[in-house]
């Protein structure tokens, strides 16, 4: 299963600083979560209002293990981080 998330940020923000904590939360992730595989991180290379700034791509071994994703300390302790600055958050899943 692939897990798409895309995240807006409030104008001003840090988008170089949340681009380095993604990519850093989601190699830890890589390496803590036998089920979680090829992280994949992109950031929006045209800013409009439609546009998100950042998308990040996971791949699960199945629909099961998206809960403990999910629900991972390390996965919580980003959203929290971010969640100030987050304006926008869409999430997208497929086998």
């Amino acid at each position: 299963m692939t897990h798409y998330v895309l995240l807006k940020f409030a104008p001003g923000t840090d988008l170089d600083a949340v681009e380095q904590r993604v990519r850093q939360t989601y190699q830890e992730l890589d390496e803590a979560l036998p089920f979680l595989h090829e992280p994949r991180v992109f950031r929006s290379c045209i800013q409009r209002d439609s546009n998100a700034d950042i998308m990040a791509v996971i791949d699960l071994d199945g629909e099961e293990f998206l809960k403990p994703y999910l629900t991972h300390p390390l996965h919580l302790q980003m959203a929290g981080d971010l969640k100030d600055a987050l304006i926008g958050r869409t999430s997208f899943d497929h086998k």
